[in-house]
């Protein structure tokens, strides 16, 4: 598991820190401004509300990937933001006794400000895990051979999902890319993931697949047309107007299979 990216450097942590202070500063202000609350009132729901949305948001980098879904992910915003509301205002309860005016005071302010960070954090987990990945994909295909010795030629690909088992035949597939470990399959019909490398593939597709890019193989009978783009780079269109990426090298390999 990728280490969390609030405790992996001091730096780091202190980051984190101040930035859960600076939210907590943030909402005593509107508490203050907007919430009819007194100081003591609004420096307790602040702290105690910016603590639980910061265990919360904590604990949700080593979960993210298991929600795979956006309406899943607002529930569980929306969940942890009750809890949230709910724990501060048990804690505000022990110094206040007017609890129906301080639950309308705060529920509404904290709800919206609370989602709003979750959003920003949530956006921010899936960059810093995008980044992670292509730094995986990036080790792995510097342990990779550019130019291995082929192997015996696959002419289907069997990718077991759950309790099924789907053969893609060669002739379905447009391109494959490196995902992290394994290597994601796409055709017309979807996308599939083989527990496999970049390089087992190169060694052992037909000679009609052609690797442009480090992370990325291509069919060459799907291609319609290369574009360039950049100084160091094409673009290469599918048939189904996908288009992906090619290295310098990637495609002079690809001129000399469509013989330009």
């Amino acid at each position: 598991m990728s280490p969390h990216p609030f405790t992996e450097s001091f730096i780091k942590k202190a980051t984190g820190t101040a930035l859960a202070i600076l939210a907590a500063a943030v909402l005593w202000l509107l508490l203050t401004l907007y919430g009819n609350l007194n100081v003591l009132n609004t420096l307790v729901a602040s702290a105690a509300y910016v603590f639980l949305l910061s265990l919360a948001g904590y604990l949700y980098w080593y979960i993210i990937d298991y929600i795979p879904t956006f309406v899943l992910r607002v529930l569980i915003a929306v969940v942890v933001q009750l809890v949230c509301i709910a724990g501060t205002f048990a804690a505000i309860m022990i110094l206040e006794t007017d609890e129906p005016e301080v639950a309308v005071a705060i529920f509404p302010l904290c709800f919206v400000y609370g989602l709003l960070c979750l959003i920003v954090l949530n956006q921010w987990y899936h960059s810093v895990k995008d980044r992670l990945q292509m730094q995986q994909i990036e080790e792995n295909c510097r342990k990779e051979s550019m130019e291995p010795e082929r192997g015996e030629v696959i002419d289907r690909i069997s990718v077991k999902e759950g309790v099924q088992i789907h053969i893609v035949r060669l002739e379905e597939l447009l391109y494959l890319q490196a995902y992290g470990d394994y290597v994601m399959l796409f055709t017309d019909k979807g996308k599939y993931i083989k527990e496999q490398t970049m390089k087992y593939f190169e060694m052992h597709l037909p000679l009609s697949f052609v690797r442009i890019h480090r992370s990325c193989i291509v069919n060459t009978e799907k291609i319609t047309r290369v574009e360039l783009f950049g100084k160091e780079s094409y673009n290469v269109y599918l048939k189904n107007g996908t288009s992906v990426r090619a290295s310098t090298t990637g495609y002079k390999l690809l001129k000399e299979k469509l013989l330009l």
